[in-house]
Parts: structure tokens; sequence; C-alpha cells
């Protein structure tokens, strides 16, 4: 059940108010200094400190800079003519600290606390909310110097074109009246903390209101590092720094909440692991707890965004070798040696597109690159983006590469890219798919810039992709990934046949030189289709003979052509 905020007593000249004139107060007919109320303030058992946070030093020191000038040196201000800083407003994703950093930051600046959550400040009835704000800001200024923090401000003040109707504007204007006159009112500072900014209404995001924006991001690895020391300080563990550092470092997309989530998972797995005859205070969290919480805990940030890690390893794809070789060229070493990129003023790519007849591994291998290179992977299947709606589709490209920003290092892996970047001008007049084709080029390379995020693309029909996105500086490397060779398919076969009971006459090197021209799909059907095949002989069968094969190959069509092959050799040359 939601807390309501109470006013505990209202005084008016020295005299305190009974129920009928505090329902006159209620309904703001009367000013009143409100008294500081016990559910304004934080309670003793939930208080923050500056050393409770990590990893976001150069946010705290800001905040605090401009905390201390409002409430500690306003007549510095004044003397000079200047307006006191009146509100902080703290943005980022869900999870990054925001609500932390406000409540330690107001902790240690010696001020009077005053908290008000969005949700729990709506009332059902006309004008409780308004009153409940003007309360709050009266008792705010009674007790100077003095915080209000103001958690969730986008479900208290959304946007007045919305659909909130009229009692979201006065919400809103009640608001905007009160920090007006926070510099009237004396030492007091308001902060706010909010995921969604965009949906704030736009006249909050001025000056003289919330004279500053501060974003609280998504932590780096150094970041990481210093919460998980925070997150541990207090909690008995037998991590040195080199494990700490290796877990920092493999949590990409991991914000503050999510790690400390991470260390509580760790801390179930060492007390379910724990022998019955271990007393509790000698439990210790060691590395393998992490790496067993690691399993259970995803990043947050990228749940929207279907964050998957393929179980794919490079000894899962038979051949490939080159282009194993290029890919990791374009995408790991930027990441393992970015110093070296540094020094020679080499620039590392944006993109790399896969390009082949159907069937040759080229899905396989992008994931097979993110797991062996440790990275956050999100996959997107060109058409899923389209929507009837216009707008929708560029708004979703948007969050993809909002989200991969927010993950990085990450690979942004778009399957059939060919229904995303049709050339322009194609049906004679512009559609949905140039408009996304148009948001794509300006998510490669656009002003943002695409930092730790690696796009590879996939597709067998590249002569129908735009130009524009295949120039230097956004998919700048083209990989032919074609059939397999006879080294290449035996090792396939191999793969395939791990798991398969084969008789002793089945030669995978024969078969090898008798499945020239197949695609590396079709090599696997082959043999899924021999396995079949003897369980129809025989549903007892206890191994795959070769005369399954041979009576497989009989039927087997391939479907790589020799003017398929000559198409793709075209373009290579063109390219």
């Amino acid at each position: 059940m939601a807390r309501r905020l109470r006013v505990q007593r209202v005084v008016v000249g020295g005299r305190e108010l009974g129920s009928k004139d505090g329902a006159a107060v209620a309904r703001g007919r009367t000013r009143v200094a409100v008294a500081p109320a016990a559910g304004l303030h934080r309670g003793a058992g939930s208080t923050s400190s500056i050393g409770d946070i990590g990893g976001l030093d150069a946010e705290v020191h800001e905040i605090q800079r401009i905390v201390d000038g409002a409430l500690h040196n306003s007549q510095a201000f004044a003397a000079a003519g200047l307006q006191a800083p009146r509100g902080v407003l703290l943005c980022g994703p869900p999870g990054t600290g925001k609500t932390l950093v406000a409540r330690a930051v107001a902790t240690a600046s010696g001020a009077s606390v005053h908290v008000v959550s969005g949700a729990e400040a709506a009332g059902k009835w006309v004008g409780e909310a308004e009153a409940r704000l003007r309360a709050v800001f009266a008792a705010a200024a009674a007790a100077a110097p003095s915080i209000v923090f103001i958690d969730e401000v986008d479900a208290l003040c959304p946007r007045r074109s919305g659909s909130g109707g009229g009692a979201a504007a006065r919400v809103v204007a009640t608001l905007l009246a009160l920090l007006d006159g926070v510099g009237d009112r004396g030492r007091v500072v308001v902060l706010a903390a909010t995921n969604r900014p965009d949906a704030l209404d736009a006249a909050l995001r001025r000056p003289g209101r919330f004279d500053r924006e501060i974003d609280v991001p998504v932590p780096s690895p150094a970041a990481r590092l210093q919460i998980l020391h925070a997150r541990l300080a207090r909690t008995p563990h037998a991590l040195d720094g080199a494990q700490l550092a290796a877990v920092a470092a493999a949590t990409h997309g991991f914000v503050g909440a999510d790690l400390a989530a991470l260390v509580r998972e760790a801390a179930v797995v060492a007390i379910k692991q724990a022998p019955a005859a271990l007393p509790v205070a000698s439990l210790r969290i060691t590395h393998a707890h992490v790496q067993a919480a690691l399993r259970l805990v995803a990043p947050s940030c990228m749940r929207e965004a279907a964050l998957e890690i393929p179980s794919v390893r490079w000894a899962d794809i038979g051949g490939q070798h080159a282009t194993r070789q290029l890919l990791r060229e374009s995408v790991e070493w930027p990441l393992r040696h970015p110093d070296a990129f540094r020094r020679m003023g080499v620039r590392p790519p944006k993109g790399v597109l896969l390009y082949g007849p159907p069937g040759c591994s080229k899905t396989l291998t992008a994931k097979a690159l993110a797991t062996e290179a440790g990275l956050n992977f999100i996959a997107v299947r060109g058409p899923e983006l389209f929507s009837k709606w216009v707008g929708e589709s560029e708004k979703a490209v948007r969050a993809v590469f909002r989200k991969a920003r927010a993950a990085a290092p990450a690979i942004v892996f778009f399957d059939e890219i060919d229904a995303l970047t049709v050339k322009r001008g194609a049906s004679g007049s512009a559609s949905v798919a140039d408009r996304v084709l148009a948001q794509l080029l300006a998510e490669l390379d656009g002003i943002e810039p695409l930092v730790n995020v690696t796009v590879v693309a996939a597709t067998n029909r590249p002569d129908v992709i735009d130009p524009a996105i295949l120039r230097p500086d956004r998919i700048d490397r083209l990989v032919y990934v074609g059939p397999p060779d006879q080294p290449a398919r035996r090792e396939i076969l191999d793969i395939a046949l791990r798991k398969t009971a084969c008789a002793p006459d089945v030669d995978s090197e024969a078969l090898a030189a008798r499945t020239d021209g197949f695609s590396g799909a079709e090599v696997v059907a082959l043999c899924q289709d021999a396995a079949i095949g003897a369980m129809a002989e025989d549903a007892d069968a206890a191994c795959v003979a070769m005369r399954h094969f041979d009576a497989c190959l009989l039927s087997f069509k391939k479907r790589i052509t020799p003017e398929m092959l000559q198409f793709y050799a075209d373009f290579q040359n063109r390219s």
C-alpha cells in the first residue's frame, strides 16, 4: 500500500490549527508554515553515504558543488546579483544510482531532507496532490537549509499535452510555481530523478527551475570495479583484485543495481553450497559463486532489446578460417588492443557485411564471434523493425542503437539486412524503407559517435543494398562467406556426427568428397536425413550406416547453382 505524505502540525502565527483549519489548508485557502513531518524524512535505517557509491565520482562531485553553492553560499550569489541554483535533474537508465546519489548527497550536505515519490504524492481527490506539494515545500522552507528530493518526477509531472488531463496539468503548474518560488523561500534546493526525461513537461527543463541536468550513465568497466568494491566492502568474500577486475570486465551493460543483485545472488549460492555444519560467520563469497550468479543475473538495461549471449564457439563451425580471421581483426582486436589502434592512428571498423549463398553459416559465424569475444549480442531480424505506424520503425532503430551504446562493447547483428536497406527510390516514391535506411545511416555515421559498438550484417542479396551504407566509415568491410571446401565439409561432418552413433563403415572423408557444392546447412541436413532414414528402416536402429547416406545422396538436391556462385563472384569483383 502506498505511503502517504503526512503533515503532523500546521502552525499559523504560533497557533496550532485544528482539523477544520487543516481542511482549509488542504484546499489551499490558508498560507501556513508547516513543521517537518516524520513521513517526509528518511528513516535512520535507510541512510546512504558517499562511501556507498562507486563509479560516479564526477557526478557526485558536480551535484555536491551545486547543492553546497545553493545551500551555504547563497549570500555570495545575492551579493553578485546572481540567482543561486534552484534544482538539479538526474537522468539515466534504471538502476544506475540516481536515487542513491541524490540521497547520499542530501545526507552529506547536513541539510534537512524532504522526500517525495511521484507516485505516492498523487491523490484521488481534486487538489490533494497540489496541497501535498505545497506542504512539502513549506516544510522545507521552515527547516532551511533543506533539500527536496522528488523521485520518479515523470510520474508526477508528465507532459501537459499528453493524456493526463486537467489533473496532471494542475500538478505541473503547481510544481512550476513552487520551483519559481524556491529562491524566495530561502536556502532550499530541489533534486529530482527520472529515467524518462523526454516524458517530462518541457517547462520544467529550463534554467531557473532545474538549472542542471546530470546524466548518470551505465558504468564503464573501471566504474563497475569501483561498484563491486563498494558492494563487497561489508560482505565477507575471498575474491582478489584480479578476479574482481575479471568480473567487472565480463559484466558488460550491468548497472549498479545489477551488480548489487549479482553480489546478492552470489551470497545465496554460497549459502546453498555451504556444508550444514559450517557457521554462518565463516561463509565467504568466492569467484566460483560469482560465476554461478552470472548465469542468473542479466543486464537490466538490455532486457527490452532481447539481449542474448549465444553459446556458439568457433569449434562448432567447420571451416571458414579466413572469415574468422577477418572478423577478429574487425571486432576483437580493437577491444583487446585499443592502445595499439590509438598509437597507430587507426580507426576501428564500424561494421562488417557477411554475404554469400544461403546456408553458409553467416548467422552462426556472427554468434560465435560474440561468444568468443565476450560481447553483448543484440540480434535484429530486418523485417521485425517495420511498423504500419508513421515514425515507429525509425524509433525502433534508434532504440536498438541506444541499448547497444548503453551496453557497449556490443555487437548489433542485422540478419537479412537487405530487407532494411533497399536502394532508395527503388519503389518510385518515398517509403517507410527509405526513412528506416536514413535513420540507420544516421546511427552509423551521425553526430552521436558509435563507440565500442560493431554492426555485423548478413545477407544473400548484396546487390539490392543501398550503396550509401556500404561506403567506408559505415559498413567498412565486406566478407564473402562461400560454400565450404572439402576440408571444411569434413570438419562440418565431424561436428554434425559428434553426437550420432555411426557404423564403422561411415567415412566422413568420402562423404566430404561426394558433397561437392553443398552448403554447410545442407551437409548438416544430410546427416539428419540419414539418421531419420535409419530410424525409418528400423525403429530400434543402434547406429547410422553408410548405406543410409548413400540413399540420401541419391535424392538430395543442391540449392547452390553455378549461376548463383557466378553472381557472387561478379559482386565481389565490383566491390
